[in-house]
């Protein structure tokens, strides 16, 4: 295995090397396609029960809100297509979230799957209904993160003179973030690392999740003919693409943890 050869000295920097090393060595990759799947597979149901919510529950109008442009823009098909499926059947759009429901039970599954496979541990059984309470926490923040995500671009586009809610949205998501990807990796590992060094690899992804945004969100925006090739398929094949490679970091992690349980056994 080339990429132990890195471990000759302990330091955290060299577990990151590893990290790096070991994703193309092992299937970070296969692992991370898998979490993205089960996530766009959720989310897209869950923003269906949420418009429902919504518009017929609480009677808001969203197209109200919602700029011109963008309504014109490449997602026009997937705003028509929601708001027929709700308008159609409001029982489809209520059982939305059971489909959602379902889909995350995939997400947790896959993450537990690939903390295994990539620290060569045995898949603990009946881990998920034994940490049932735990993950339905998680799983809480997960939501409420995405929905500040939403919030957050849609303050800084229908609302740029509120400064207040930009700035409290800006606060929320990466602290709602950062323990997301704590609580994934303090209570979802199937080993026992100390807090503090859960702690040192959160702050790490978490550095390389807000810089690996940036970058994505401006070589989309620049370089990108994404558009052009996927048409009004644009946005699905966008979120897919951020799914995938922030999975791919938060995998990152765990290769982190690997590392210093290999250079523990050295």
């Amino acid at each position: 295995m080339i990429c132990k050869r890195l471990l000759k000295k302990g330091s955290f920097s060299r577990y990151l090397l590893f990290s790096v090393c070991d994703l193309f060595e092992s299937d970070y990759q296969f692992f991370a396609a898998s979490i993205a799947y089960y996530t766009l597979m959720s989310v897209i149901p869950l923003f269906i029960f949420l418009f429902f919510l919504g518009m017929m529950v609480f009677h808001v109008d969203f197209k109200s809100f919602i700029p011109p442009e963008i309504i014109n823009s490449p997602l026009k098909p997937i705003f028509l297509q929601i708001e027929d499926v709700i308008n159609d059947s409001g029982i489809i759009s209520g059982t939305a979230a059971l489909i959602m429901l379902w889909f995350s039970r995939g997400i947790f599954l896959s993450i537990e799957k690939s903390f295994c496979e990539i620290l060569d541990k045995t898949n603990p059984a009946g881990f998920f209904y034994k940490h049932i309470v735990t993950i339905l926490v998680i799983f809480f923040l997960w939501i409420l993160m995405l929905v500040f995500y939403v919030v957050k671009y849609l303050i800084a586009v229908l609302m740029p003179k509120l400064p207040i809610l930009s700035l409290f949205t800006s606060i929320a998501v990466p602290i709602l973030v950062f323990v997301f990807i704590f609580s994934i990796y303090y209570f979802l590992l199937p080993v026992k690392v100390s807090g503090r060094f859960v702690m040192k690899v959160t702050l790490i992804v978490f550095i390389l999740l807000a810089v690996f945004e940036k970058v994505f969100i401006w070589f989309i925006f620049n370089l990108s003919k994404v558009s052009i090739l996927y048409g009004s398929f644009a946005a699905i094949v966008v979120f897919l693409l951020w799914i995938y490679y922030s999975a791919t970091v938060l995998l990152l992690g765990v290769g982190i943890i690997k590392a210093k349980m290999l250079a523990e056994e050295m």
